[in-house]
């Protein structure tokens, strides 16, 4: 049997009449997306959205000051805007994000690199053998010290 979640808001203690039926397939997100103080009741008065698109240009959510941690320990604070729920998504907020960008950018390569060593039959045989794994570590070192000496 499927659940029902209720959301609801009691103004008085026999009041019924404040309850609504909330979707099983929605989110309902219920934070403060933004460092400005809430709305009053009389700032909502006379906005009746139609759509999310109208809610999000009307109060333009954004969070300020966001503090990340590097990987040497350090923070970076960064700031983040909301145009749509979309933003919320992780692939938004690391577009949105420098350090973000930068960290994914490691571990896509990281991920590379582990998808071609379990393709790679012979350089999965490489890795196995010592001296071959030395050859192949000094060759890199070349290698990277030849793109070092170009840039």
């Amino acid at each position: 049997m499927a659940r029902k979640t209720v959301i609801s808001k009691v103004l008085d203690a026999d009041a019924q009449d404040g309850i609504i039926e909330f979707p099983q397939n929605r989110t309902l997100y219920a934070d403060q997306f933004t460092d400005e103080a809430p709305n009053t009741d009389e700032d909502r008065e006379g906005f009746k959205p139609k759509n999310m698109k109208e809610v999000f240009e009307h109060y333009q959510p954004s969070k300020n000051g966001v503090a990340l941690e590097t990987e040497e320990g350090g923070a970076v604070y960064e700031s983040f805007d909301f145009k749509s729920i979309k933003d919320f998504e992780d692939e938004a907020l690391i577009e949105q994000s420098e350090l973000l960008g930068a960290e994914k950018g490691k571990v896509d390569a990281y991920n590379s690199v582990i998808r071609q060593l379990e393709k790679n039959k012979t350089l999965r045989n490489t890795l196995k053998d010592e001296a071959a794994r030395g050859n192949l570590k000094n060759a890199l070192k070349a290698l990277l010290a030849e793109i070092e000496e170009a840039e």
